[in-house]
């Protein structure tokens, strides 16, 4: 299932990528003058990629459900709607039905040959607000909208369309054009392969700097590279772009003074390079044979670039559903414990041949602990709702007090109800991250499937605090599924003067 996710995400990335790089040809890389003789054949291949952008829209919302609920495609009729009203993954989501709706009547509007350029732009900005729906949604995202890691991840992701697309789009559209009219247009076919070796240049200068960021950030040593799964992968996408750069740098070095010359301009050769050239000195016309030839190994170079890119795309795809080293690294060790629980009782055991280590009882011991059930002395009555909202949200207990939590998932997602203190919350979030698919481990906490009731008991500290219980199920607890418990309260009441438990506690007898 982990590779279907990975597939739909691919698609998506591929299809907003394709988007841009039509858009950049149009708009940089096909010269103002000749934009008419391109005009249709481009506006067909923009038709295309906002078809695919479309279509993979609403698949990356399919694929996100399923993500998120862990149930059946049966199951996507209710539990899609509740993504896109209740999550954080949703109302981002929100923003491209009319993003798409603006492409589309622009691309509508532009059909006929009439200020395309201004057209351009306005799809061009659309787009680039698709882009930036992929970096809310991501890791990026994780520490809150519009960070300075949103914003880094989506100039990368622009680049990237600026780049790949734009050679998608040349292997797709413009250089099979050329090819079939390059006896009357030899030096436009220098000048588009000139302007898309500028643009390729300058899209991988914004790729490497926010690239180099990014790994900065994400990797914890150079031994993740190797020792990592999320490195190696990072460290394949890497070997990828720098053949990519290899073979760009080829293009603009030795491809392009050829096709330059060939197509009778003068100087077009750098003098350090003339040696490459059996004729160093440029010709005084254009020699068609020679451009032909010379325009069928640039395409040929470029269609290789588009293959390379391919994988590119596929390895950024993976990653996007990986887990850092870095955010690994802040997970601590709880060993190995499964929480089982149902309606009347609660026990934690080992998982075989898993030792807790001390560090994880200290880190415990901060906010509680697993109680006994003779030691139990209140019941509450905890909801998890569809909303992302635990009801109530905020509950009562005694300072030293053993209680009996009863969760009860009233809706058609998956749902968690762990115990901890803010610190032991985003531990857990970091760990959900890098196996979003696990089984609950941790003694403080409890999974739940739909319409299921499990318990889970815990001994508080005996001193006022505050706790929280939380579900860090994907996209949960971003949306804000969090509640409270406010130990050392008056009886009764809450930090608000509010009625602390509502009907939710039921005081139980000892022994």
């Amino acid at each position: 299932m982990h590779l279907f996710y990975i597939a739909f995400t691919a698609f998506d990335v591929f299809a907003t990528v394709l988007t841009l790089g039509v858009l950049a040809c149009g708009l940089w890389v096909v010269p103002h003058e000749a934009a008419e003789a391109f005009h249709q054949t481009l506006w067909r291949m923009l038709g295309v990629s906002f078809a695919l952008l479309t279509l993979s829209s609403v698949l990356i919302l399919l694929s996100r459900s399923l993500e998120m609920s862990g149930g059946p495609v049966s199951a996507l009729p209710g539990v899609a709607p509740m993504v896109l009203s209740g999550t954080h993954y949703g109302r981002v989501w929100w923003v491209r039905p009319p993003v798409l709706l603006l492409l589309w009547i622009a691309w509508i509007a532009g059909r006929r040959y009439r200020n395309v350029n201004a057209l351009g732009w306005v799809m061009f900005a659309a787009a680039a607000i698709i882009a930036f729906t992929r970096s809310e949604t991501g890791h990026p995202a994780d520490h809150g909208d519009f960070t300075f890691a949103v914003w880094i991840d989506w100039l990368h992701l622009m680049g990237a369309g600026l780049w790949i697309g734009s050679l998608f789009a040349m292997t797709l559209v413009v250089f099979p054009r050329l090819r079939r009219h390059h006896p009357q247009h030899p030096l436009l076919a220098a000048d588009i392969f000139q302007r898309l070796s500028t643009l390729a240049g300058l899209a991988l200068a914004l790729i490497l700097v926010t690239g180099i960021y990014t790994a900065w950030q994400q990797l914890d040593t150079w031994s993740a590279f190797v020792t990592t799964a999320y490195g190696r992968t990072l460290l394949v996408k890497l070997s990828l772009v720098a053949v990519l750069i290899l073979i760009g740098a080829h293009n603009r070095y030795l491809k392009l003074p050829r096709l330059q010359q060939a197509a009778g301009r003068v100087r077009a050769v750098p003098r350090w390079l003339s040696w490459s050239l059996r004729k160093p000195t440029a010709l005084a016309t254009a020699d068609p044979v020679t451009t032909a030839q010379r325009l069928r190994a640039c395409t040929h170079a470029v269609k290789a670039e588009s293959l390379l890119g391919v994988g590119v795309l596929a390895a950024a795809s993976v990653l996007l559903h990986g887990m850092p080293p870095a955010a690994m690294s802040a997970i601590p060790a709880f060993g190995g414990t499964m929480s089982m629980g149902d309606a009347s009782s609660s026990m934690s055991m080992p998982a075989p041949g898993a030792t807790p280590p001390a560090a994880s009882a200290s880190a415990m011991s901060a906010f509680g602990a697993p109680g006994k059930a003779r030691e139990v002395r209140a019941t509450l009555h905890i909801n998890a709702l569809d909303s992302m909202r635990f009801e109530p949200a905020e509950v009562h207990v005694e300072p030293g007090e053993t209680v009996r939590f009863v969760v009860t998932n009233r809706g058609k997602l998956l749902h968690e109800f762990v115990i901890g203190d803010a610190r032991e919350q985003r531990e857990h979030e970091l760990e959900m991250e890098k196996m979003p698919d696990a089984p609950m481990h941790d003694p403080n906490g409890i999974s739940l499937r739909p319409g299921e009731t499990r318990s889970i008991i815990w001994t508080f500290p005996d001193r006022s605090m505050q706790v929280e219980y939380a579900c860090h199920q994907p996209g949960h607890f971003a949306a804000g599924m969090l509640g409270l418990i406010l130990v050392d309260q008056a009886p009764g009441k809450t930090a608000h003067g509010q009625s602390a438990n509502q009907h939710a506690i039921t005081k139980t007898g000892g022994g």
